[in-house]
């Protein structure tokens, strides 16, 4: 194995390793600090010459968009309002149609039933009149009749009695030349 001596210390190969690792680690180390420093520096020098953006542009859009807002805001609270009102007004008035269909339900039966005593009520006084009708109509030609066979009788006597002094006047004898 090999052998260095440095220092009048002598380091075999075991120890060399070992060295050669705490050699490279260390190295590592500093080199580490030296690129966090070399970072650090860079940022330190852009944080101080940093300068906030103009964002007076930015306020000044925010606050026209929440003018809107607020205004919008109103008109909403405005429309609800109105939507609430509306919503009474179709509520009562569709309670108040409600209770028009039902009077009006009411009274088309009232007049379904009336109409139907009604028409029972015509249709008897129909019946009744044209019973009435036919017991005239009867009656009448019943007296029709009996007059027609009254005048009948007395034009058969009147003829007979004509016939007869026809005859009588044709067979008178002083007629006779």
């Amino acid at each position: 194995m090999a052998e260095v001596e440095v220092g009048g210390i002598k380091f075999k190969g075991g120890k060399l390793v070992v060295i050669f690792t705490l050699i490279s680690t260390l190295g590592g180390g500093l080199w580490a600090g030296f690129e966090f420093y070399k970072d650090y520096m860079d940022m330190r020098e852009k944080i101080e010459s940093y300068t906030a953006p103009d964002l007076s542009e930015f306020d000044k859009k925010l606050a026209v968009m929440n003018k809107t807002m607020g205004a919008l805001t109103k008109q909403m609270d405005s429309v609800r309002n109105r939507v609430g009102e509306v919503q009474q007004i179709v509520r009562d008035t569709r309670q108040d149609v409600r209770s028009d269909a039902t009077k009006l339900y009411a009274g088309i039966s009232a007049v379904d039933r009336r109409s139907r005593t009604l028409d029972a009520e015509t249709r008897s006084a129909l019946r009744q009149a044209e019973k009435n009708i036919r017991d005239i109509t009867d009656s009448a030609s019943s007296r029709f009749d009996a007059k027609i066979n009254g005048i009948d009788s007395k034009l058969n006597t009147f003829e007979k009695r004509q016939d007869k002094k026809l005859r009588d006047a044709l067979n008178n004898p002083l007629l006779k030349r």
